[in-house]
C-alpha cells in the first residue's frame, strides 16, 4: 500500500502542496509550527475521513479560505485509485476516481497508521484513549466497524438524554426499555470485534516487547469489560436494569463498552502502576508494532505508516529499536522531525523540508 502523488489545497496552513513521495521513508524535517504534522493530517484524512486532531471541519479549511481539498494517486494490491476530500465549513465530500462516494464504498481501499506523541501516554492515560487504540485497529480491519460503533454511540446519546431528564419525560420508562434492548444489541458486535482483536494482538505485543526490550518480563493484554462475553447481549441488558436508578441519578450510562478498558499487565502487574518511563514507551512501541504486523496480516499488504515527531519523545535505544523495526517492514512510512539526523535511516529515503506551509526538496 503506498501514495504515488500527494496534494493539498488550503488545508491548515498548506496552501498548495503536491508531493511526490517514496515508496519507503519520507522523512518532513523543520521547526515547530511551520505544517509537517499537517501533512501527515492530511494523509489521515484520505484513509479516515476524519482528523486525529479536529473536531471540526472548518478547523482543517485555511483561514481565509472557502474550501480545502486534499487527493492522492494511491495503490492497495495493485490496484491504483485516486482519491479526494473536500472541505467546507459543515461539510465533507469525499470522490473516488472522480466519482462522489459513500462511506461505505470509500473505506477498506487505503489504511494508515499514526504513532504521535501522545500515544506514548496511552498506558498511563484515561480508558478512553485506550478504546480509541482498539477501534482505530478493528476498523482498520474491519471498515464495516464504523457503523456499529456510530449506531451503538447514536443509541447511547438517545438513552443518556432521557437520563439527563431525571426521567420527568412522559413515558420516559417505555424509552429506557426500548434504548436498553437497542443498546444491548449493539453491544455485541463492538464487544466480539474488540476482543478479539486483543486475542490477535496478544502474542504479538509479549514477542514484540521482548524483542524491544530483551529483559524476559511477560508482557499480556487484556479486554476488560464487565459484562459475560459468554452473552454479551442479555449481560448489557441486565446490567442496564440493574444499574437504572444509578444511571437516572447519574445522567448518564454506567455499562457498556463506552467504559471498556484494555488492559496491559506487565510481569503480572498493572503496567500503569508500576512499569518504569522507559518499560511504558517500550510497551507503547510493541502496541503499535504489534498492530502494524496484524494490519499486514489482515490486509495482506502493509498500512501506511505516520510518525509525528516520536523520536524526540523516545530515548536513544527506543529510538533505534523503532527505525530497526521500520527497516524490516515493507511499508511506505512519512515521519515528521524537528532535526533530519533523528531519523536513524540512511537508505530508501527521501528528506523535504517544510517552512511556513510549503513543502521542499
Amino acid at each position: 500500500m503506498r501514495i504515488h502523488a500527494l496534494e493539498a489545497r488550503q488545508f491548515r496552513n498548506l496552501e498548495q502542496v503536491l508531493l511526490e513521495p517514496h515508496p519507503r521513508f519520507n522523512v518532513l524535517s523543520g521547526d515547530n509550527g511551520q505544517g509537517k504534522t499537517n501533512v501527515l493530517e492530511a494523509i489521515y484524512l484520505l484513509g479516515t475521513l476524519r482528523s486525529f486532531r479536529a473536531g471540526k471541519t472548518e478547523e482543517m479549511v485555511r483561514f481565509g479560505a472557502e474550501q480545502a481539498k486534499v487527493r492522492a494517486r494511491v495503490e492497495k494490491l495493485e490496484t491504483a485509485r485516486l482519491l479526494e476530500v473536500t472541505l467546507a465549513p459543515g461539510h465533507k465530500h469525499a470522490r473516488v476516481d472522480g466519482k462522489g462516494a459513500r462511506a461505505s464504498d470509500y473505506f477498506g481501499g487505503f489504511n494508515v497508521v499514526l504513532f504521535a506523541p501522545e500515544d506514548l501516554r496511552l498506558p498511563k492515560g484515561a480508558p478512553a484513549g485506550r478504546r480509541r487504540f482498539m477501534d482505530r485497529a478493528v476498523w482498520n480491519a474491519h471498515p464495516a466497524y464504523l457503523g456499529e460503533v456510530q449506531t451503538y454511540e447514536k443509541v447511547l446519546r438517545s438513552r443518556n438524554a432521557v437520563l439527563r431528564d431525571g426521567g420527568a419525560v412522559f413515558g420516559a420508562d417505555g424509552m429506557l426499555e426500548v434504548y436498553d434492548e437497542q443498546l444491548a444489541r449493539a453491544a455485541v458486535a463492538i464487544v466480539t470485534r474488540r476482543r478479539a482483536l486483543v486475542d490477535e494482538l496478544g502474542p504479538r505485543v509479549q514477542a514484540a516487547f521482548e524483542r524491544v526490550t530483551q529483559t524476559g518480563l511477560g508482557l499480556t493484554v487484556a479486554y476488560e469489560t464487565a459484562l459475560d462475553i459468554g452473552n454479551i447481549e442479555h449481560s448489557m441488558r441486565d446490567k442496564l436494569t440493574a444499574e437504572r436508578r444509578k444511571d437516572l441519578a447519574r445522567g448518564a450510562t454506567s455499562s457498556g463498552p463506552h467504559v471498556d478498558d484494555l488492559e496491559l499487565i506487565l510481569d503480572g502487574k498493572p503496567a500503569r502502576l508500576y512499569a518504569s518511563q522507559g518499560q511504558l514507551r517500550a510497551l507503547v512501541l510493541a502496541l503499535k508494532i504489534a498492530e502494524i504486523e496484524f494490519l499486514r496480516e489482515k490486509l495482506g499488504d502493509s498500512p501506511v505508516l505516520l510518525l509525528d515527531d516520536v523520536s524526540s519523545e523516545l530515548d536513544p535505544k527506543r529510538n533505534a529499536q523503532l527505525f530497526d523495526f521500520l527497516k524490516s517492514v515493507p511499508c511506505q512510512a512519512f515521519i515528521t522531525t524537528t532535526r533530519a539526523e533523528y531519523v536513524l535511516l540512511t537508505e530508501e529515503r527521501l528528506d523535504f523540508r517544510v517552512v511556513g506551509g510549503a513543502v521542499g526538496r
